[in-house]
């Protein structure tokens, strides 16, 4: 693991780095996965649900200009956060201390893309960082295995903070 992505008090840290802006949104966005198969005889496609997508989350920050860096200062850095990599070269992997992520079950992302725009009328540069949910393949396999062997309660739970930020409690 890589680090946390942590969102406090209209700050963003990845790891142990500050993200330097003002974060002004977080949203997240889970889709079902359809397999689409064809009927014969029949026009259209059968949308059938096979499961969910990763989710996808989405925040937005905007990078003053002040006395000691420009905008673009500051995005050179957030590009650097972006392309940075583990020792193996993969993109950093984040565990995730937020309780709108904990909310949506969300306990790992990687950074996956960085969008940035400017207009003529501030000397400000917004930027949308995107993450979407890391689910290891093993960690995939340990959740069937779980899900199989109790049953199913999330319906009945109430939101919180996932286990890895209370402690293991």
């Amino acid at each position: 693991m890589d680090g946390y992505i942590t969102f406090e008090y209209g700050e963003l840290r990845l790891g142990d780095t500050f993200v330097p802006g003002v974060l002004s949104r977080l949203s997240v966005d889970g889709k079902v996965r359809f397999d689409e198969a064809e009927q014969d005889g029949l026009s259209g496609k059968v949308k059938v649900p096979m499961g969910w997508e990763d989710a996808a989350v989405s925040v937005t920050i905007e990078l003053l200009t002040d006395e000691d860096s420009t905008c673009y200062d500051k995005l050179t850095s957030l590009s650097r956060l972006y392309k940075g990599h583990d020792s193996s070269g993969n993109p950093m992997v984040y565990r995730t201390a937020n309780a709108h992520l904990a909310a949506r079950n969300i306990d790992e992302v990687v950074f996956d893309g960085l969008n940035s725009f400017e207009n003529n009328k501030s000397d400000s540069i917004t930027v949308n960082l995107r993450f979407v949910e890391h689910n290891p393949p093993i960690q995939l396999v340990e959740k069937r295995s779980a899900s199989s062997a109790t049953p199913d309660t999330t319906a009945n739970v109430e939101p919180g903070l996932s286990d890895h930020i209370l402690g293991g409690r």
